[in-house]
């Protein structure tokens, strides 16, 4: 797939709603959409900045999925609003739930599951059934017995109305299409084009924090997911809106204007 194919264009707007990291915390997002629905409306945009699946119970992981796909629905609903006004990037949690399904491919099966254990997968897990210890042990039986299990797990996946048709649709990045702003998961290499990043948009937080000129034209990187310095972190090129949502922190909401300035702020 061409990179351009995976990239986000959004028409430029007075105001661009950007939804910082979910993990699968229902509560804070139910929050924030209750705050959104008094402010957002036609003309402004709507981008969800990754990581929707997390590792919380298998009620609101699940919850929180689809509470996503009813607040599209609400959005695109309203009259004036187009569909290519709203976009979901994808996160770190949905490049390993995308992985996951691929697992028996890989040559050290176990050793990957338990990187994705250490990095919050479990609650993914357990939102659609499996328990992740005994997951764990099924990693270490060989491949016939992890592609029967990733057939049972895409089955049960594929079985929540709309999950998978959201995991298939979610963008690496997105940007303004005058080339004002650009929106990641969590970071970019400022050394490479859009079309040139690799797996940065998930992995590379560390590139993100050390961005102190202008990355080509653009005023402003917005970033959703902050492995250190959570909340709203603004500086002249970046802002980033981990407010630690799934992990004890706030869900935070902010609406980017046309200068890259924050002109409306929402909390859970």
């Amino acid at each position: 797939m061409a990179m351009s194919a995976v990239l986000a264009p959004i028409k430029p707007a007075d105001k661009i709603w950007t939804v910082g990291a979910i993990n699968g915390d229902l509560a804070a997002l139910q929050a924030v959409h209750g705050k959104l629905r008094g402010k957002i409306t036609a003309g402004d945009r709507l981008i969800y900045l990754g990581n929707y699946w997390g590792d919380g119970t298998a009620e609101a992981v699940s919850g929180a999925i689809n509470e996503l796909l009813l607040f599209r629905r609400y959005f695109l609903a309203k009259e004036g609003v187009d569909i290519a006004d709203i976009a979901f990037l994808r996160g770190s949690t949905e490049e390993m739930l995308s992985k996951l399904q691929q697992i028996h491919f890989a040559p050290n099966p176990g050793e990957v599951f338990d990187w994705m254990l250490s990095r919050g997968i479990a609650g993914t897990l357990r939102a659609y059934g499996f328990d992740p210890s005994h997951t764990q042990s099924l990693m270490r039986q060989g491949a016939h017995a992890i592609s029967q299990w990733t057939g049972q797990f895409g089955e049960a996946f594929r079985r929540r109305p709309g999950h998978s048709s959201l995991l298939s649709d979610l963008k690496h990045a997105a940007y303004a299409t005058d080339g004002s702003l650009i929106f990641v998961h969590a970071g970019l290499d400022a050394s490479r084009p859009l079309t040139g990043q690799t797996d940065t948009f998930w992995w590379g937080g560390s590139m993100f924090e050390s961005i102190t000129d202008r990355y080509y034209d653009c005023r402003r990187i917005v970033r959703g997911s902050a492995l250190a310095n959570l909340g709203l972190q603004e500086r002249e090129f970046t802002l980033s809106i981990d407010g630690g949502a799934g992990r004890g922190g706030p869900l935070i909401a902010v609406a980017i204007g046309r200068d890259g300035r924050i002109v409306d702020h929402i909390e859970s």
